[in-house]
C-alpha cells in the first residue's frame, strides 16, 4: 500500500505548536495557567517534544508476562491460611505472598498443607529465618525472603540486634548456591508520604546495602523491589521505568550477574473510609499504572483493607480487579504500551536523574542504613509527608468524596482493623504509615 494516509493534514513544528498555545492564551500567564508543579519537583508542561537531545536511553525492560500474586499474612492458625491458598488458586492467583509474623509458627506443618498447590511461593519472614529447617526442605517454586533493615525501619527496633539480623539476613540470601535472593520492601516509604524521588534514592541505596554483603562466590543474584504505587497514574509509570533506568547503571559495579524484579501494589495512603467504594478505582488504577510500568508481579490489596481485619470477600474483590485487567481487558496481551509516550518518557528521565542525585548523596553519607540509624530519613520522610498533607488540608490535593465532591449519603464505616503498635523503648523513631484523611475522618468521627 503506497497511499500516504492523513496527506492532507499540514504538518506541523514544534514552534507551530508553541505559538498557537500562546495565541489561545489570549494574553493569560503561560506558567500558571497551563503548567503545575508536583510535591516531586516535577514542573508538568501542556505537551512535550518530539526530539531532545538531551533525553537519555531509558530502560525500557518488561516481563514476557506479568504475574497476579495475593498476601496472606500468617500470625497463628495456619488452617485459615492455607483455605486462603487454596481460594486465590481457585480465583487464578499465580503467586502467594505469605507473611509469617510469629516465630511459633509451625513451618513443616505450613509447607506440607501447601506442597500439594500448584502455585509459587514468596515467603516472606517477619522474625529471624529459622534457616537450618529451610535447608532440610528443599523445595521448589519456594522463595525465602528477608528484610531486616525494612524491619528496623517499620518497627523502631532490630528484631534481635543489627550484628544478628544482619547475619541471619546473610544465611538466608546464601541458602541457595546458584542464586541468591534480596528482597526490599520500599512500600513503607510510600505509605508514609515520601516522594518518588525520594522513594527511588532510597530504594536504590538499600539494594547497595545488601549488595555489598553478598559473598564473593555467589553465581547470581535476583533483587525483588516491593513498591506502593500512588494516586498519579503517569508519574508511578514513570517511577518503575526510572527505577530500572538507574538500577540497572548501578548494576555495572558488580562482578555477579543481577538480576531484577518489581513486585507493585497499591498504596494505603489514599484509601478512605468515607465513600469507601472508590478505593476500588484507586487500586484498579495503581494496578493499571503497575502494568504499565512494567512491574513483574502485581498485588492489589484487599478491597476492604483501609477498614476491615482480612476477609474472603475483601480478598476476592483484589483477585477479580486483577483478573478483569489480565482476562477481559487484555493487559496482558502488549508489551509496553506506553512507549513513544514523550512525555512518560520525559517524566522518567526526570526521575532517574533526581534518583540518582539522591542516591549517590545517601551514599556518600555512608548509606541508607547509616542515615535510617540517625533518623535522617526519618526526617526527610516526614518533611515531605507534611507538605503534602497540607496541600490535601488546604483542598489543592483532592480525594474525591473526602475534601471534593462530597456525597453525604454514601456507605460510611469506621475501622475494625488492629492498629500496629510500638515498643516503649525504640532504638531509633519508626517510619509509620498513615493515611492522608485519617485526620480529617476522626474530626467528622468517622
Amino acid at each position: 500500500m503506497n497511499q500516504k494516509l492523513f496527506s492532507e493534514f499540514k504538518k506541523s513544528t514544534d514552534q507551530d505548536v508553541w505559538t498557537q498555545i500562546h495565541k489561545d492564551l489570549n494574553g493569560l500567564p503561560y506558567d500558571s495557567t497551563l503548567t503545575w508543579e508536583s510535591s516531586d519537583g516535577i514542573k508538568t508542561q501542556p505537551f512535550y517534544d518530539r526530539i531532545n537531545a538531551n533525553r537519555k536511553k531509558l530502560v525500557n525492560s518488561f516481563p514476557q508476562q506479568w504475574k497476579t500474586s495475593h498476601t496472606i499474612t500468617v500470625k497463628k492458625d495456619i488452617t485459615n491460611s492455607v483455605h486462603a491458598c487454596k481460594a486465590g488458586k481457585k480465583q487464578g492467583v499465580e503467586i502467594i505472598i505469605l507473611r509469617l509474623s510469629n516465630s511459633t509458627l509451625p513451618i513443616k506443618e505450613l509447607v506440607d498443607a501447601l506442597e500439594e498447590i500448584d502455585l509459587t511461593f514468596y515467603v516472606i519472614f517477619e522474625f529471624i529465618p529459622p534457616v537450618e529447617l529451610l535447608i532440610k526442605l528443599k523445595l521448589k517454586n519456594w522463595l525465602f525472603l528477608f528484610d531486616p533493615i525494612t524491619q528496623l525501619a517499620q518497627t523502631g527496633n532490630w528484631l534481635l540486634n543489627q550484628a544478628t539480623d544482619l547475619e541471619a539476613w546473610s544465611l538466608l540470601v546464601n541458602l541457595e548456591k546458584s542464586t541468591s535472593y534480596i528482597y526490599i520492601d520500599n512500600r513503607v516509604h510510600q505509605n508514609a508520604g515520601a516522594t518518588i524521588p525520594q522513594q527511588l534514592s532510597y530504594a536504590l541505596s538499600q539494594s547497595v546495602d545488601y549488595l555489598s554483603r553478598i559473598n564473593s562466590s555467589t553465581e547470581a543474584v535476583e533483587v525483588f523491589f516491593h513498591l506502593a504505587l500512588g494516586p498519579n497514574y503517569f508519574f508511578e509509570i514513570a517511577k518503575i521505568q526510572a527505577l530500572k533506568t538507574v538500577f540497572s547503571a548501578v548494576l555495572a559495579v558488580y562482578d555477579f550477574k543481577i538480576n531484577y524484579k518489581v513486585i507493585a501494589e497499591p498504596s494505603e495512603r489514599n484509601l478512605t473510609l468515607q465513600d469507601y467504594n472508590i478505593n476500588m478505582l484507586r487500586s484498579t488504577t495503581a494496578m493499571m499504572a503497575g502494568i504499565l510500568g512494567g512491574a513483574d508481579v502485581l498485588n492489589n490489596l484487599p478491597y476492604d483493607i483501609a477498614f476491615n481485619t482480612p476477609n474472603e470477600f475483601g480478598d476476592r474483590i483484589a483477585q477479580n480487579q486483577l483478573l478483569i485487567l489480565k482476562k477481559e481487558s487484555f493487559f496482558d496481551q502488549v508489551t509496553n504500551p506506553a512507549e513513544g509516550s514523550y512525555y512518560i518518557e520525559q517524566l522518567t528521565q526526570e526521575f532517574a536523574e533526581y534518583a540518582l542525585t539522591g542516591f549517590k548523596e545517601i551514599e556518600s553519607k555512608k548509606g541508607f542504613l547509616s542515615l535510617l540509624l540517625v533518623e535522617e530519613i526519618q526526617k526527610q520522610i516526614s518533611k515531605s509527608a507534611q507538605k503534602e498533607q497540607d496541600l490535601f488540608d488546604s483542598g489543592a490535593l483532592v480525594l474525591v468524596g473526602i475534601n471534593r465532591f462530597q456525597d453525604y449519603d454514601a456507605p460510611k464505616t469506621k475501622s475494625t482493623r488492629i492498629d500496629k503498635t510500638y515498643n516503649d523503648k525504640m532504638l531509633i523513631e519508626p517510619i509509620r504509615g498513615i493515611r492522608l484523611s485519617e485526620k480529617t475522618e476522626q474530626h467528622n468521627g468517622k
